[in-house]
C-alpha cells in the first residue's frame, strides 16, 4: 500500500510538474479527466503537493527533516499530459504515450515509451531509451542512448556513450565527444555531425542523391551503398560531418 495518495479532476490537458531528490518516477496510463498519485517510502510526507487548474505539482519541501528522505513516485495519466520529471537520484520511467516531455536526471535511467510532440531529456549519467517521439534533444555526459523512431528531427548532445537510433524522419543535429552513432535508417533531408573521436554509421534508403561534406584529421569515408537501380532520385539529402579522428560509413537502411 502506498503511503500517500491522491487523485486530482482536470480538463481536457494537464501539466504536471514532479521532482523526487532520491526515489524513482514511474508513470503510467490513465483515463481522460483525472490524474492519480501514489508516493512511496520513508520521505512521502515530506513533499508539497498543489492543483492550480490544470497544472499540478509534486515536489519535495525546501526546509524541513524530510529533505533529505527517499520517496518514489507513480502518476497515472492520460496521453494528454504534458510532463516536467526530474530526479537528483533515481530512474524515470514513462510507460505509457504522453503528449509532451521533459526529463532531467542526475544519477538514474530514462525509459520513455511514446511521446505525440517534443521530448527533452537532459542527463548526467545514466542510459536513455526513446521508443518513440515526434521530436527529441538529448543532452547527456555519460550513457548509452537508444532511440527508436523520431517522427521529425533529433538533436543529440552527448560526452561519453554511444548513440543508436533506428529511423529518423527529417533531421539530425550530433554533436559528441567519443561516442559513436548508429543511425539504421535515415529518411530526412539533413544530417549534420561534429565530433572529436567517434565515428558516424549511416544508413540511406535507395533513390537518393547524397549533397556530402566531409571533414576530418584523420578519419575516413566509407561508401557501403549498394548500386542504384537506375531510377530517379526522391530526395537530397545534404550529410555534413566535421569529425577530428572518427569516419562516415555509409549503408543501406535497414529499417
Amino acid at each position: 500500500m502506498s503511503d500517500r495518495k491522491e487523485t486530482f479532476q482536470i480538463g481536457e490537458s494537464v501539466r504536471i510538474v514532479a521532482a523526487t531528490r532520491s526515489g524513482d518516477i514511474t508513470v503510467v496510463g490513465g483515463e481522460p479527466g483525472s490524474v492519480r498519485l501514489a508516493i512511496d517510502g520513508p520521505g512521502a510526507a515530506g513533499f508539497e503537493i498543489d492543483q492550480l487548474g490544470d497544472v499540478i505539482s509534486i515536489e519535495p519541501r525546501r526546509k524541513g527533516r524530510f529533505i533529505g528522505s527517499s520517496a518514489d513516485i507513480v502518476l497515472t495519466v492520460p496521453t494528454t499530459a504534458t510532463l516536467e520529471l526530474s530526479c537528483t537520484s533515481g530512474d524515470i520511467t514513462v510507460q505509457s504515450p504522453v503528449f509532451e516531455l521533459r526529463a532531467s536526471v542526475a544519477s538514474g535511467d530514462v525509459r520513455v515509451s511514446a511521446v505525440e510532440t517534443a521530448c527533452r531529456i537532459n542527463s548526467a549519467s545514466g542510459d536513455i531509451k526513446i521508443s518513440k517521439a515526434q521530436d527529441a534533444e538529448i543532452n547527456t555526459a555519460s550513457g548509452t542512448v537508444r532511440v527508436g523512431s523520431i517522427g521529425r528531427n533529433l538533436r543529440l548532445n552527448v560526452a561519453s556513450g554511444n548513440v543508436y537510433a533506428d529511423e529518423i524522419g527529417e533531421s539530425a543535429i550530433c554533436k559528441v565527444a567519443s561516442s559513436d552513432v548508429r543511425i539504421s535508417a535515415f529518411m530526412g533531408t539533413e544530417i549534420r555531425h561534429k565530433s572529436m573521436a567517434g565515428d558516424l554509421h549511416l544508413g540511406l534508403p535507395p533513390h537518393r542523391t547524397i549533397e556530402m561534406d566531409f571533414s576530418s584529421l584523420s578519419g575516413r569515408l566509407r561508401n557501403k551503398l549498394p548500386k542504384g537501380d537506375g531510377g530517379p532520385s526522391e530526395k537530397l539529402v545534404s550529410v555534413s560531418v566535421v569529425t577530428v579522428s572518427g569516419n562516415l560509413t555509409l549503408l543501406a537502411a535497414t529499417n
